[in-house]
């Protein structure tokens, strides 16, 4: 297995997380749609590739990310796109003989071409509403052997703020969007052959919450991707050294992942690549080159790996909301927590008590902070991303 640090890892380079990928299958398997909550660097991505390149439960998957989209015209043109470009569908014999020969409303779907026994998309900027052609193609589509298509739409609530902001802070077209989306999946002639999974690195629920628009997301089934257990934590540390002949004792692994504490696929990958360069004599890692390794994580050079939580901070908030939640993140990094009534006096300096409650929920759900060990107080998820935020963030 290589260590593929900071983009998502595919075939043997994926760590089977089978607890992970039986639990959206499962849920699949009854018909739901889902979202899936998880912060960014846990792992989703990888998995949604892995669904996708290996055809869980016999299933045709499509990813489709996001991130980008600005307006409802280019998510569904998007979605279109990467649909009909799809092996299994792009040459599908069935397919193209019902768009070519049998279904009228089919040869109205001015984005789809017939190519010889296939289909392909149709390039062309001044086609018509593709929220129309999208509903048309997923209603008269079908499959060879009862298989399901699942769509899975990677970074959707980045979507919804990048409408929301595209508007100058308008919510109407975000909303409108939300409810296309739901009309989509409930469509009588979809469900049961079409299901979608949407994912972010931003909470879908507090987003949509945010502009009143809880009722548009409520047929969606939520589920997570937790952090590595320790024994999964251990098995992945073993199996990334064992590549590259660079020996560890399980004494010091508890050591790592001690102090990693959140056991996210990232951080472990990121501490083994600087533990080997740590170890490049010996070939062995010891206490002494974790603690070596853990400063130069945080170093300039990988300030790229944890900018986003500062810069995702900036695009999930606004004005005094966004001091706030930089104000107490700060207090956090630099006394190694922060206690509710700080933060709530923290509320009363910004003007922000009526938001404090919520602004507190997305950054534990977007992995910053949580209160698990004492219920008043708050720390930062990982020891890692606090370093960073000490020495990068706060002044």
């Amino acid at each position: 297995m290589r260590n593929i640090v900071g983009i998502p890892a595919k075939g043997e380079d994926f760590y089977h997380r089978q607890n992970e990928i039986d639990k959206i299958s499962s849920r699949l398997r009854a018909g739901n749609n889902l979202q899936i909550a998880a912060p960014r660097r846990v792992g989703k991505t990888s998995i949604l590739h892995f669904l996708k390149d290996n055809q869980v439960d016999g299933h045709i998957y499509v990813y489709v990310d996001t991130e980008r989209v600005d307006n409802e015209q280019d998510f569904y043109k998007k979605l279109l796109k990467a649909i009909v470009k799809v092996e299994n569908i792009a040459s599908s014999q069935k397919l193209a003989y019902l768009l070519k020969e049998k279904l009228k409303f089919f040869r109205r779907i001015r984005s789809i071409k017939v190519m010889g026994n296939g289909i392909d998309f149709n390039e062309d900027d001044q086609l018509p509403d593709y929220y129309e052609e999208i509903t048309n193609f997923l209603s008269g589509f079908e499959l060879e052997e009862d298989k399901k298509l699942i769509i899975l739409v990677d970074e959707f609530p980045q979507t919804i703020l990048n409408i929301i902001d595209r508007n100058n802070g308008n919510t109407k077209e975000a909303i409108q969007f939300l409810q296309s989306n739901r009309e989509l999946r409930l469509n009588v002639d979809i469900l049961g052959k079409v299901q979608f999974v949407y994912t972010g690195s931003i909470g879908l629920n507090h987003t949509v919450a945010s502009i009143s628009a809880t009722a548009f997301v409520n047929d969606l089934n939520s589920t997570d991707v937790a952090p590595l257990t320790s024994e999964e934590a251990t098995e992945l540390v073993n199996m990334l050294l064992e590549d590259k002949g660079i020996n560890i004792t399980d004494r010091t692994i508890v050591y790592l992942l001690d102090k990693i504490k959140w056991l996210i696929p990232f951080h472990i990958q990121l501490a083994i690549q600087e533990m080997t360069m740590k170890s490049r004599e010996t070939m062995t890692i010891v206490n002494e080159t974790i603690d070596r390794a853990f400063d130069q994580m945080v170093d300039s050079r990988n300030h790229n790996h944890f900018e986003h939580y500062y810069s995702r901070l900036r695009t999930q908030f606004k004005g005094a909301d966004f001091k706030f939640a930089e104000a107490i993140l700060n207090i956090a990094a630099v006394e190694g927590m922060i206690s509710k009534g700080t933060i709530y006096d923290q509320a009363v300096a910004f003007h922000v008590n009526d938001q404090v409650r919520q602004i507190v929920e997305i950054l534990a759900y977007d992995g910053y902070i949580n209160n698990n060990a004492d219920i008043q107080t708050y720390q930062f998820n990982s020891p890692l991303v606090r370093l960073w935020w000490l020495k990068f963030i706060c002044k």
